[in-house]
């Protein structure tokens, strides 16, 4: 139910961004679980990040950072670069957790742009960050290379993210 509901809340936030053409518009959607792209950013971190087949779970007693890239060159063969990310979070805390992280584009020693986001959490819920191409100035996502750093406060994890991109048909 989680991913209908987020496909269909999505589909209808990127057409209120995006103005309806006169051709049909077709949203690709690329999800995965985030052992598959996300890490610890430094080796010090890596000790406190569980990698489990459902999250990215910092199980430490202080927070870890993680980096989290994401495949988009499906998309540029599609549209020239993704349009949006999302990602999933989870709070298993009886505190109130606040995850921060920042979003980066293009390739080291290129014009990158960077936007920071974070989601709040209550106590043993989760939160989501929706990350969109107008969130960028200088249109940093049609380089087709986009990453996240996340602050993950101690028992916080990264649950699943999605790649969006639409192609007009």
């Amino acid at each position: 139910m989680k991913l209908a509901t987020t496909i269909a809340g999505l589909t209808l936030a990127i057409g209120a961004v995006y103005s309806t053409p006169a051709t049909a518009e077709v949203i690709y959607s690329h999800a995965s679980q985030p052992a598959a792209r996300c890490q610890g950013a430094l080796p010090a971190f890596e000790t406190a990040i569980r990698k489990r087949p459902l999250a990215v779970q910092n199980e430490g007693t202080a927070a870890s950072f993680v980096t989290c890239g994401f495949e988009t060159e499906i998309y540029q063969s599609l549209t020239g670069g993704p349009i949006a990310v999302d990602i999933y979070f989870t709070n298993n805390t009886q505190q109130d957790q606040t995850v921060t992280c920042t979003a980066v584009t293009g390739w080291a020693g290129g014009e990158n742009e960077f936007v920071a986001y974070e989601a709040v959490m209550a106590p043993g819920g989760d939160g989501s960050i929706f990350v969109i191409d107008e969130d960028f100035a200088n249109d940093g996502m049609a380089t087709g290379l986009v990453a996240l750093s996340c602050r993950l406060p101690a028992g916080t994890g990264i649950n699943d993210s999605y790649v969006y991109a639409v192609r007009n048909q």
